[in-house]
């Protein structure tokens, strides 16, 4: 037995809305969480806050040593790191097809950033950490 129904070209467009909408929200939180990022991070010479990296599976991550480099503007190489997600996502086909989306530094002292590190100055900042206290 079979059947096969119609569906209406106003519903089609309803769907079609609301499945833009939905992809607008997804975009939303994602730049959200890319702000909170650069927002929660030290900024030293820069290297951290630039080498902040979305990606949906294989890709090489951005990853920047801050070994050499002078100290950076703040809110510039903020801005560098926002502007490096933002276009990370701008390369995702479609995030209604997407079913993992993976935030990543992979700077070499990342994980010194997150927990400290034998000879840390600073305490640890716990980036990611505080990234799922408020994103979830």
């Amino acid at each position: 037995m079979k059947t096969t129904l119609k569906v209406l070209p106003s519903l089609q467009r309803k769907l079609d809305s609301l499945e833009n909408l939905v992809e607008q929200q997804v975009e939303r939180k994602l730049v959200d969480i890319a702000e909170s990022a650069v927002t929660l991070s030290p900024v030293d010479t820069g290297a951290y806050v630039t080498s902040f990296s979305f990606s949906v599976g294989r890709g090489r991550p951005r990853g920047k040593s801050s070994r050499g480099r002078p100290k950076g503007n703040g809110q510039a190489m903020r801005q560098e790191g926002l502007d490096n997600l933002k276009n990370d996502l701008k390369k995702i086909p479609s995030l209604m097809d997407t079913t993992s989306i993976t935030l990543r530094n992979n700077s070499p002292h990342a994980t010194a950033v997150e927990y400290g590190g034998k000879g840390w100055i600073t305490p640890p900042y716990f980036v990611f950490t505080k990234l799922r206290n408020i994103h979830g």
